[in-house]
């Protein structure tokens, strides 16, 4: 088992020099800001993780977790010996150290684009008046369909079901080429009004409920003025319940409200 000082070594001096035992196992590495491991096997590092997040299964993910390890001031570390370790990379200490350097100088232009990475983008009002046409490619437009004023950066890499590393050199890309704006203080309005429209729609949808409706024509029906002995008898009536769905229900029979004629009285006074 071998551990140390990251104050007394530099951590791409310990890759070198654990790799080159060909080793498999893992790195343990605790930094003041962020704790995590480099796995190896075999002398070739394949994964990288942080400690109590589950293991990154894409390569930037895992390149982006080494950055984080690779940029921590002080700390330490320990390497552990183990049987058998996997991920998704497949990289030597050199090629490692390159991918974590090259990766650090593509999140520095990424944000210098962008900015932060919780801010919203929208889409341009107008593209710049030196181009006349644009072509873009399938990815590009899936992120576009996704820009709209609101979400972020993450949130579109989120909903896109995408790393958050290429998601954002895909839109700054974009952003360079003028199709993309940073949406503090030009959000659009739209989607507020469109929410707004769907509310009154479902109030006035709401007030047209068919249920109501049913309930209003019985009370009607039930309410009927009395009607005049001269008049003689009314026969029963037959009305189709309505149920709040607009489904025909069972056939109810209706009896009118009426004052009882001076014959039905004397027919009750013998019972």
């Amino acid at each position: 088992m071998l551990n140390g000082s990251l104050d007394a070594f530099a951590l791409p001096d310990v890759l070198r020099f654990v790799a080159g035992g060909g080793i498999t196992g893992r790195i343990e590495i605790q930094r003041e800001e962020v704790s995590g491991e480099l796995a190896l096997d075999q002398g070739r590092f394949v994964a990288a993780s942080l400690v109590d997040e589950e293991a990154p299964s894409t390569v930037d993910e895992a390149l982006d977790v080494a950055v984080l390890l690779f940029d921590g001031t002080s700390g330490a570390f320990e390497v552990i010996i183990e049987d058998w370790a996997g991920g998704p990379l497949d990289v030597d200490a050199q090629e490692l150290i390159q991918a974590v350097e090259k990766r650090r100088q593509e999140w520095a232009e990424v944000v210098s684009v962008l900015g932060s990475l919780e801010e919203p983008l929208v889409l341009a009002a107008d593209l710049p008046e030196t181009t006349d046409q644009i072509t873009i490619t399938a990815e590009q437009w899936r992120l576009i369909t996704l820009v709209d004023g609101y979400r972020s950066v993450q949130d579109i890499a989120r909903d896109s079901a995408s790393s958050v590393y290429k998601s954002a050199v895909v839109l700054a890309d974009l952003y360079n080429h003028g199709m993309l704006a940073r949406g503090t203080g030009v959000r659009w309005q739209a989607p507020a009004e469109a929410k707004r429209r769907a509310s009154d729609d479902h109030d006035d949808q709401d007030d047209d409920d068919p249920a109501d409706e049913a309930a209003e024509m019985l009370h009607e029906l039930n309410s009927e003025e009395p009607v005049d002995e001269d008049e003689g008898d009314v026969d029963d009536v037959d009305v189709e319940e309505v149920t709040p769905k607009g489904k025909r229900a069972a056939r109810a029979t209706v009896r009118p409200l009426r004052a009882p004629t001076r014959e039905e009285q004397r027919i009750k006074l013998r019972r």
